[in-house]
Formats: C-alpha cells, structure tokens, sequence
C-alpha cells in the first residue's frame, strides 16, 4: 500500500508583485469602460464580436497604419498585448452587458 501525505504552506508577502500587476490592469479596465462607454453607439453597430473587438483595440492602441483616438497608451505605455487585450475584452464585455 502507497502512502501519500500532503500539506499546506502559507506563503507570506510573496504576492505582492501579482498585486500590483491586479491594480495595473483593473485601472486599464476602468479605463476602457469610460471610453467604451462614450463610443458605444459606434460599437454596437458592428455585429461580428471579432471585428468589434479589434475595432474597440484600435480606438485606444496606436499603430504604424492607425493613429489612436483616446490615449490609452499613453497612460499605460509599455502595456503587453495580451495584457492589453485582456483588459479591452473584459471592458467590451462589461460595457455590452451593462448596456
């Protein structure tokens, strides 16, 4: 017969990097909500999610081809892409859901 044992260890003061990334991306996501919410007229015409999404992106995220309109990078520069992405998800689906 096999023994297995198993415990927990409370890790203290090792979260605080994580937390400071949370308070980063909650503060874009409030962000994104405000302006999602002032456009939101404008995104709700588009009907394919995929397209609203990346039309909602390039409102706030300056490219080579497409010049920003609201200066979401500016206020978070340095942001990663998926971390950016990430948080205009979660603002589109708040917006959508609250309107």
């Amino acid at each position: 017969m096999k023994i297995i044992s198993s415990y927990g260890v409370e890790l203290r003061k090792q979260n605080i990097p994580i937390r400071q990334t949370l308070e980063i991306y909650r503060s874009a996501v409030r962000y994104l909500v405000e302006v999602y919410e002032s456009v939101w007229e404008e995104l709700a015409q588009i009907e394919n999610s995929k397209k609203r999404f990346n039309a909602a992106e390039h409102l706030v995220h300056t490219t080579k081809r497409n010049p920003a309109r609201f200066d979401f990078d500016f206020c978070f520069p340095k942001m990663p892409s998926y971390f950016r992405r990430a948080a205009v998800q979660h603002a589109l689906g708040s917006v959508s859901s609250y309107r």
